[in-house]
């Protein structure tokens, strides 16, 4: 089954790595629930600054919102800003923590301090304005001392003025058969990596990875977002995005799979079949810097 954390703080998720014997955090989806809460933080104050970052020899953070967020909902991008800034502060202190204790261990040992420097960006990003709903994707980028960087990727579709990201019911009316889309795209984008297992193998090996579980009976939460459309005004698919391990091992890295609207069509909702349209406008997205 895939791992999940059904509810997760993102400082704790991060904080959960900063021993020097991490080896390689678990595969969990670190950014599902960035943005939810109970309470929602109080509207944007007048200056409030879409970026956050900290700097010293033991840590190296960094926390961008996009400006299109803020302009769309300012409450959002503040809420998702103060989880941000918390999550990078709670790392700052674990750094310096691991620095002093690192340097303990060496006195004592006459070794050399196993401390490396800690780092943590976390970014989101508008993938598009629609109507009354934003897509926002999320990057979570961090090394604290295992034996690799890690990163994790999610997003959610926000309703202007709510705190809660829409569950794929709300775009979805089956979501059996829009399972069956979901690993047949992945099943060819695992072919097209170079895997050499037969079609079949490889989707019966993603319908075990992505089976609904009593912890995690939507697997997709967290993991979706809107595809601009060719046809202004409309959605032009779903993208779907796994991070390192959720359904491979780290060296394949992550996955983005688009669903068009043309195959989507049939699985519709009521409501929202007639903003689905045009072909998907897929972005390239830049890599992920892995540097320590």
């Amino acid at each position: 089954m895939i791992r999940l954390l059904s509810t997760v703080s993102l400082a704790a998720l991060m904080l959960a790595a900063c021993t020097p014997e991490a080896a390689e955090p678990a595969a969990v989806d670190a950014v599902a629930e960035i943005a939810s809460a109970e309470a929602a933080p109080p509207v944007a104050p007048e200056g409030f600054q879409t970026a956050y970052s900290l700097e010293s020899e033991n840590y190296a953070v960094q926390l961008d919102i996009d400006p299109a967020i803020l302009a769309f909902d300012p409450a959002l991008a503040y809420r998702l800003w103060s989880y941000g800034k918390t999550s990078l502060d709670e790392l700052a202190v674990s750094a310096d923590e691991g620095r002093k204790m690192a340097d303990e261990d060496a006195a004592t040992s006459g070794e050399k301090s196993w401390f490396m420097g800690y780092t943590l960006e976390i970014a989101h990003k508008a993938t598009g304005v629609f109507d009354d709903v934003i897509s926002v994707s999320d990057t979570v980028a961090t090394y604290t001392g295992g034996a690799h960087p890690n990163y994790f990727l999610g997003g959610g579709i926000y309703r202007k003025g709510e705190a809660d990201a829409l569950p794929l019911s709300t775009f979805i009316a089956d979501p059996a058969a829009f399972g069956e889309l979901a690993i047949k795209a992945l099943a060819v984008e695992k072919q097209e990596r170079g895997y050499a297992d037969e079609p079949a193998t490889i989707e019966s090996s993603l319908e075990e990875l992505l089976a609904p579980t009593t912890d995690a009976p939507d697997v997709y939460k967290g993991r979706f977002v809107f595809a601009p459309s060719s046809e202004a005004g409309k959605i032009g698919g779903i993208t779907l995005v796994f991070s390192p391990y959720d359904i491979g091992s780290y060296a394949e890295g992550a996955y983005e799979v688009t669903l068009p609207a043309s195959d989507l069509a049939p699985l519709l909702t009521e409501a929202w079949a007639p903003r689905f349209g045009g072909e998907p406008i897929v972005e390239e997205e830049e890599p992920v810097t892995e540097e320590q």
